[in-house]
């Protein structure tokens, strides 16, 4: 877990560097949509010039399934470029603190190191309900690409952000499976996009529900 100090303390400093540099105070929100990843994942952005925002969102993953554990750090890097309306010119000028509506072009980079415990049971001629064998598999995953969002503010407090886009992913995975008899324990990798441990391009999508700070 020595990785995901160092990703935790770099997102930490790169937090206080964007805060440093920006023209207005930033937003704080939260992603329900990765719930139903088992991760709770932060947002906070903050303004680095008339237009541009630096967003950040650390995440934690926990997941305890029967024999199976999930536990994990995920963090990522956005850099926003918004369209039509400054992000952060005027903010008092309106009961929204700008204007209402603010698309926004981000190109985002994301790591993710997550470990799972679990167990598997292999035929043991003395023992009717087999022998049990405790695995480990350790995966970590790189992602970078390319989304176009869209925040909506209801007040000059309350707002939402959808985005969507892509790009790649590759992860690297090691397993104490593979030091096994692969008869014993056949290894199936046909993983789809929805998968921690997948390699290849993939979509992203994002909802964010959050406040501004002052």
């Amino acid at each position: 877990m020595s990785k995901n100090i160092l990703v935790a303390l770099l997102m930490i400093t790169l937090a206080n560097i964007a805060h440093s540099q920006s023209v207005q105070p930033g937003y704080l929100s939260i992603s329900p949509s990765h719930f139903f990843r088992n991760t709770f994942l932060l947002s906070y952005e903050t303004g680095i010039g008339k237009d541009k925002t630096i967003a950040i969102l650390p995440g934690v993953i926990l997941k305890q399934n029967g024999s199976e554990k999930y536990k994990g750090f995920q963090a990522e890097i956005q850099s926003r470029f918004y369209l039509l309306h400054p992000s952060f010119a005027n903010m008092e000028d309106s009961k929204y603190g700008g204007a209402r509506i603010q698309p926004y072009v981000a190109p985002y980079y994301s790591y993710m190191s997550l470990q799972k415990d679990y167990t598997l049971y292999s035929y043991n001629p003395n023992n009717p309900s087999g022998e049990a064998k405790d695995f480990e598999r350790n995966t970590t995953a790189h992602s970078g690409g390319v989304i176009v969002g869209c925040r909506i503010n209801f007040t000059k407090n309350l707002f939402i952000d959808f985005n969507a886009g892509g790009g790649f992913r590759f992860a690297d995975i090691e397993d104490t499976v593979y030091a096994e008899d692969p008869n014993l324990f056949p290894i199936y990798e046909d993983y789809n996009i929805f998968d921690y441990d997948y390699t290849g391009i993939t979509p992203k999508i994002g909802f964010l529900v959050g406040i501004r700070l002052y």
